[in-house]
């Protein structure tokens, strides 16, 4: 595992900054999200019939996001981030960060910014 492991605090400070994907299923996304996060869905890869990681990383490319990029992956509870993480690494991606806590955590403290 090469990629870097972030907390809600590392979000915050990034928002704005550093582009931030959301790999759950699209009806979350779509329901709330943290500010400014685009939805890139790793079970709508797993699910297609061509090759998850081809399929994935597509969404990638789409959404401007190289290998070398930095962003910030996360999930619901954060284990389909670091899935997404790890399936990324696989493809050559350095630039990607878990976190961990991801949606769960980020709702734990009300004061943390959503959009809906």
């Amino acid at each position: 595992m090469a990629y870097r492991i972030v907390d809600a605090d590392y979000v915050l400070d990034n928002l704005g900054v550093l582009p931030l994907v959301d790999v759950r299923p699209g009806f979350m996304y779509e329901e709330s999200r943290i500010p400014g996060a685009i939805s890139i869905q790793l079970i709508e890869a797993k699910e297609s019939p061509r090759d998850t990681a081809e399929c994935f990383v597509e969404g990638f490319t789409k959404a401007g996001l190289g290998p070398e990029d930095e962003f910030i992956v996360y999930c619901y509870d954060g284990g389909l981030a670091r899935e997404a993480c790890d399936l990324l690494e696989s493809q050559g991606y350095t630039g990607q960060q878990c976190y961990a806590g991801s949606w769960v955590g980020w709702i734990s403290d009300d004061t943390r910014p959503i959009e809906e």
